[in-house]
């Protein structure tokens, strides 16, 4: 009668390990995809303000080069013409 009182027992131990580790388990996996999510978003962030500063630098720099090219464009005054 006690080896299986002994099986019982262990048996009861075993099922609530298992109970745990499949809670710790389905916890874990929630916790892992949220945080994958998380990360993900914070990549985007980065990768987001990345482009806009780059995109800034090059409205800046286009911005120079039509005010550089408009100088040429514009017509020479008299005082300014080539003497040959």
């Amino acid at each position: 009668m006690e080896v299986i009182t002994e099986y019982v027992d262990h048996r009861a131990e075993l099922e609530e390990r298992i109970r745990s580790l499949e809670s710790e388990q389905t916890t874990l996996l929630t916790e892992i995809a949220s945080l994958k999510e998380k990360l993900t978003t914070l990549e985007l962030e980065r990768h987001a303000t990345s482009l806009s500063n780059e995109v800034e630098a090059l409205r800046t720099e286009k911005a120079v080069l039509e005010e550089k090219v408009a100088t040429y464009s514009s017509p020479i005054s008299p005082t300014e013409s080539y003497q040959v």
